[in-house]
Parts: structure tokens; C-alpha cells; sequence
């Protein structure tokens, strides 16, 4: 099975006082088609960094990070727009949803923004919400969802526009146990239906050892993990 996302000696650092903080320092990564990969490390680390790198919200310092034979760097700014509306899906901790929209109309902005028919949109999104189990809550906003309810809508906004590659930080960090289990079960399913490649940052132990790989952050470099060690908060 070919690689969908080839990283390559990515360098990453910020200004700290007079020096630089290195947060990312010649980092490599494959991640095959269909592969599920966790990410591990303490917070501070650089997982949030490496995953904003990895869809294209941020530039690095060096390196390349290539998905589906695209080399992110050589895109124009308008052409890494239409790449990752078309190619990636991100999921984060926080569900990001426009608290004044419905939860269907949160999960239509990316097929909006990519100039898709809104009668085709809405049908779209309504199965996307379907396949997260929100069917009936179409039209409820935000505030009247749980938690747990507001990250599948995040999900299923993530999924709908078809993306090759799912990226997810911390998808279960702000839930409770219970429901982050739930969440998280939920997309180990849909990786598998929707025959994903997915990169998630996590600190549930759990969720990672579903993965295919586990990896862990430690200064700068990708480490395989060792659960025997206890992952900071």
C-alpha cells in the first residue's frame, strides 16, 4: 500500500527572547493509505504545531510534507485553500462550531466554501449527520447540544466533503470519559468506513492503542511509544 502522507526532516521553531525555541527538528514521517497513526507527547511538546503543519495551517521552517504527491510547499496561498477544503479533514478538541448556525448548516460550510449546490450541500450534510447519529438534531444550534454531541457534529463537518486525509487533535480532550470513549469509537468506525488515512494527537492511551502505529513527541523527534510510561496531561 502506497504512502498518502510523506513527511521529510520538518523544522519548526518560534522566537524565545533573544534565541529560538526549537519545537520541531528534522521530523520524518510515512503514513500509508488507510493507516490510523496516534500521536503522543506532553503538552508543549509540538503535536498541535506538527499537525497545523501537516494540513497546511502553518509553514515550516524546512523540510516538506507531502500528501497525495502534492508538495504543500509549492501551493499558492489560494491553491492550499481549495487542496485542503478538497483533501483534508481536521477535527479538534475544541468543536470550533459557529454557535449562530444550525448544526446542519455547520456541517455544509466546506462544501459551501468549495461551491457545491446548496440542494446538494444540505443532502450531503444531512447524511454526514446521519453517520454521527445527529439525524434528528439537524436544526438544533450549538448551544443546545452536549458535548458530546457538538464534537460529532465537528465530525461529521469533517467528513463531509469526502477528505483523503482526517487529522484530529486531541478529539476526546474535552470530554468526559464516557463520552470520549463513545466519540472515539465512533471514529475508529468511520476511518474504517470511509477508508481514511487519519493522524491524531491524543493523550488517551486508549484511543491510541487503536491505531496502527503509535508514535510519541519528545524533543522535536518522533519516538515509537511506550505506554509503559504514563502520557502528562
Amino acid at each position: 500500500m502506497s504512502d498518502l502522507l510523506t513527511v521529510r526532516n520538518l523544522c519548526k521553531s518560534y522566537p524565545s527572547g533573544n534565541q529560538r525555541l526549537e519545537v520541531l527538528v528534522n521530523l520524518s514521517l510515512d503514513v500509508a493509505e488507510r493507516e490510523m497513526v496516534a500521536i503522543t507527547g506532553v503538552s508543549g511538546s509540538g503535536k498541535s504545531t506538527l499537525l497545523h503543519l501537516l494540513g497546511g495551517m502553518d509553514r515550516p521552517d524546512g523540510g516538506t510534507i507531502t500528501i497525495q504527491g502534492v508538495e504543500l510547499s509549492r501551493l499558492k496561498r489560494e491553491e492550499l485553500c481549495r487542496f485542503r477544503n478538497q483533501t483534508i479533514g481536521f477535527v479538534f478538541q475544541f468543536h470550533h462550531l459557529l454557535p449562530e448556525f444550525t448544526a446542519l448548516e455547520n456541517v455544509l460550510m466546506p462544501l459551501l466554501l468549495r461551491g457545491e449546490a446548496r440542494d446538494r450541500a444540505e443532502a450531503l450534510g444531512r447524511k454526514a449527520l446521519d453517520e454521527v447519529g445527529l439525524g434528528e438534531r439537524a436544526h438544533h444550534r450549538p448551544g443546545e447540544l452536549s458535548g458530546g454531541e457538538q464534537q460529532r457534529v465537528a465530525l461529521a463537518r469533517a467528513l463531509v466533503g469526502k477528505p483523503r486525509l482526517l487529522l484530529a487533535d486531541e478529539p476526546t480532550g474535552n470530554l468526559d470519559t464516557h463520552t470520549g470513549e463513545a466519540v472515539g469509537e465512533l471514529l475508529r468506525s468511520l476511518h474504517l468506513q470511509h477508508g481514511l488515512t487519519s493522524v491524531l494527537v491524543t493523550h488517551n492511551e486508549k484511543l491510541a492503542r487503536t491505531c496502527s502505529r503509535q508514535y510519541r513527541l519528545e524533543n522535536g523527534q518522533l519516538r515509537i511509544a511506550d505506554f509503559g510510561l504514563r502520557i502528562a496531561d
